[in-house]
């Protein structure tokens, strides 16, 4: 994979990183989110629906769960 078509974490903002996270969801993923970034599972789902700004921390915590998995179609 070519330095062009990686995607880093290092380049994403928050809303792109929510985006990366969602194409990649599974099931149990709010629940792993909450437990490593000490917010609750509601404000997780709130933030996932968009009712809420993504914090730095829970984009990250998103990104690299689901960074190595294939994207659903």
């Amino acid at each position: 994979m070519s330095n062009q078509t990686k995607v880093r974490a290092n380049n994403l903002n928050r809303t792109a990183k929510l985006a990366f996270y969602n194409a990649r969801q599974r099931q149990g993923d709010v629940t792993r989110i909450a437990e490593n970034t000490d917010y609750s599972v509601s404000h997780i789902n709130n933030v996932i629906a968009g009712r809420r700004s993504v914090p730095q921390a829970v984009a990250n915590e998103m990104y690299n769960i689901s960074r190595r998995r294939m994207r659903v179609s």
